[in-house]
C-alpha cells in the first residue's frame, strides 16, 4: 500500500458501477433541468398573456390544476435526486449516496402505499376524484387555457364528456355553459366542442367549436344529446380503457419500479464499495 493512499489494487470501487451510476443520474439530471426550464417558461408566458387562472393560490387544488407548476415541481424533484446521485457517485461521497437511495426508497414506498390504498378504497377515491373535478376542473374550464386544453384533449381521446354518473350534465356547473334563463353566455346549455362525436360535421378540415351549443336545452330532450356528444363520463371511460389495457399499464408500472430500484441498488453497492475501500486505508 502506498504512503499517500490506496493503490489501484486496494480499491473496491468498481468503475463500471461508479460511471453507470453517474451517467444514469446525469440523464435524469438533464431531464429534470429541462422540465424546470419548460415549466418556468410556460408559467412566465401564461402570466404575460394574462391567461393564468391561479395567480392567487387559495387552495392545494390551485396548484394541482396548474400544469406549469406541476411540471416545475416534478422537475425540481427529479433534478435534486439526480444531482445527489450524480455528484455522490462522481466524488465517491457516501453521505450523498445514502441520502439519494434513502429518498428514493421513501418515494418508492409512498408510491406503493398510494397505489394499494387507491385499490382498497377505490370507490372512495373515485367519489372524491369526481367531486374535485366537478368543483375545480369543470368550473375553471374557461379560466385557465392550459387546463382547458388538457380537458379537451382528454374528452376527445377518451371519447367522453364530463365526469361521474351525470357525465355531460356536470357542464351545467360551469358559469359559461350553465343552463339558466339568467345566463347571457352564447354557450348556455351547451358543452365544450371536445364532447362532440363529430366536431368536424361542417367541414372535415375545420373544427366546429359550436357543435355542442344548446344540447342541454330542456326543450331538446334526449334527442338533443343522443348521437351528438359522448354520454359517458371521463373517469368511467378511463377505467374502461384501463381494464382493456391492463398488461400495458402493468408493464409501464413495472418499468418505473425497476428504474427506481435499479438506482437504489447501484447507489447501495457503490456506497458499500467506497466504505470498504476506506476501511483498508
Amino acid at each position: 500500500m502506498g504512503c499517500c493512499g490506496p493503490e489501484d489494487d486496494d480499491t473496491f470501487v468498481s468503475p463500471i458501477v461508479k460511471y453507470l451510476m453517474f451517467f444514469f443520474n446525469f440523464f435524469f439530471w438533464l431531464v429534470g433541468g429541462g422540465l424546470i426550464g419548460i415549466g418556468v417558461w410556460a408559467y412566465i408566458e401564461k402570466e404575460r398573456l394574462g391567461q393564468s387562472g391561479s395567480a392567487e393560490i387559495e387552495s392545494i387544488y390551485d396548484l394541482i390544476f396548474d400544469v406549469t407548476i406541476i411540471v416545475i415541481i416534478l422537475g425540481i424533484i427529479i433534478f435534486i435526486l439526480a444531482f445527489l446521485g450524480c455528484l455522490g457517485s462522481l466524488r465517491e461521497n457516501v453521505t450523498l449516496l445514502k441520502i439519494f437511495f434513502i429518498l428514493l426508497i421513501i418515494l418508492f414506498v409512498l408510491e406503493v402505499t398510494g397505489a394499494v390504498l387507491a385499490f382498497v378504497f377505490s370507490r372512495d377515491v373515485k367519489s372524491k376524484l369526481t367531486s374535485v373535478l366537478k368543483d375545480e376542473a369543470v368550473i375553471r374550464y374557461r379560466d385557465d387555457l392550459d387546463l382547458q386544453n388538457i380537458i379537451d384533449w382528454i374528452q376527445k381521446n377518451f371519447q367522453c364528456c364530463g365526469v361521474g354518473a351525470e357525465s355531460y350534465k356536470v357542464w351545467n356547473l360551469n358559469p359559461y355553459f350553465n343552463c339558466t334563463d339568467s345566463n347571457p353566455s352564447p354557450e348556455a346549455c351547451g358543452v365544450p366542442y371536445s364532447c362532440c362525436v363529430k366536431p368536424t360535421d361542417i367541414d372535415k378540415d375545420l373544427i366546429n367549436t359550436m357543435c355542442g351549443y344548446g344540447v342541454m336545452k330542456p326543450d331538446g330532450g334526449t334527442s338533443g344529446v343522443s348521437g351528438k356528444i359522448f354520454e359517458i363520463g371521463c373517469i368511467d371511460a378511463f377505467l374502461a380503457i384501463a381494464e382493456d389495457n391492463l398488461y400495458i399499464i402493468g408493464g409501464v408500472v413495472v418499468g418505473i419500479a425497476v428504474v427506481q430500484l435499479l438506482a437504489v441498488f447501484l447507489a447501495r453497492i457503490l456506497s458499500g464499495q467506497i466504505e470498504d475501500t476506506r476501511n483498508i486505508i
